[in-house]
């Protein structure tokens, strides 16, 4: 194992990846794990989740592939969806297999992860190098019910997608939560963000008030040098269905730096892993500070939210 001084200086330690045994006997303590991928010159993108909550004994979870063909779970060409299986006992995130074919491995803490999935439609060997530190969060807002970590990294290896074999090699999104997360509170939440190199990137999350989807949280990535997003807006242009179509990130970083990036929206899918959870996700094409580049939009919504809002179109 190399030296792992980099987990001080990203703010992280080698707990962290492992399973974190509930500090309350609330029965919404969850924790999770996400892993994204894309192919985008297919407009292919790839989500791997599973999510735990063990003062319930249970997990859940889904694995998913969607394209520009189709948008709905039942029609984009992977979508697998877990609930209510048995948590696995001594479980340890860092070495872990699970009975519906989800595995993660810890190859170096806070850095390498390897997870694959294996299905009669769908096999996953894949592999994630961090790119740079990631943004951590802990017991803040827009994460108040625990701990939260996004980080850019490369994602390399191979697919089989219906006996097709497809090489992947593109940057994405990992991300790890745990703490209590209560259904049925979900405000309208942001989270774009894109990734040109180990040298440029940004992560906004926003939070829709009053009318303004104001920046929450996130980072910049420019020139080597990271810091905190301190303010900013994303602003959505929609089509007719209310589907994000035009994603624009305006903000400043803690150093004073501004950030200005736009986003068209290549594919998308509808995802929904909680109840009160409606999302669209998109796979996007960005432009940041003069390059293009590839990223995703989450576009978050409650459900009742979401039909109202749909509803209103038709007005």
């Amino acid at each position: 194992m190399s030296d792992q001084t980099y987990l001080t200086e990203w703010g992280l330690v080698p707990e962290d990846d492992d399973f974190h045994p509930a500090t309350t006997d609330d029965p919404w303590w969850t924790e999770t794990v996400w892993f994204g991928w894309m192919v985008p010159e297919r407009g292919l993108l790839g989500y791997f989740y599973p999510a735990f909550r063990s003062n319930l004994g249970v997990m859940f979870g889904n694995v998913l592939v969607t394209d520009p063909s189709a948008e709905l779970p039942w029609e984009i060409p992977f979508f697998e969806e877990y609930w209510h299986l048995a948590l696995p006992t001594g479980l340890d995130l860092r070495h872990a297999a699970f009975d519906n074919g989800m595995s993660v491995e810890c190859v170096e803490p806070g850095r390498v992860f390897d997870f694959s999935f294996e299905h009669r439609k769908l096999s996953l060997n894949l592999r994630y190098e961090a790119l740079m530190q990631p943004l951590v969060t802990r017991a803040e807002p827009p994460f108040n019910h625990g701990s939260h970590i996004d980080q850019p990294g490369r994602v390399t290896g191979t697919m089989v997608l219906r006996g097709e074999e497809i090489a992947v090699d593109c940057y994405a999104m990992r991300d790890r939560s745990w703490g209590i997360r209560r259904d049925g509170r979900q405000p309208q939440v942001g989270y774009a963000y894109a990734t040109a190199s180990s040298q440029s990137a940004f992560l906004s999350i926003s939070v829709l008030k009053d009318g303004v989807d104001r920046l929450n949280t996130g980072f910049l990535m420019r020139g080597g040098t990271w810091s905190k997003l301190v303010e900013g807006t994303r602003t959505v242009d929609r089509d007719g269905n209310g589907r994000p179509d035009v994603i624009r990130i305006e903000g400043k970083d803690d150093l004073g730096r501004p950030l200005t990036a736009e986003g068209k929206v290549v594919s998308r899918q509808v995802f929904k892993c909680y109840p009160s959870m409606f999302c669209w996700n998109s796979l996007v094409e960005w432009e940041l500070d003069g390059a293009r580049c590839w990223g995703e939009d989450q576009d978050i919504w409650h459900p009742e939210r979401w039909r109202e809002y749909s509803q209103s179109l038709g007005d």
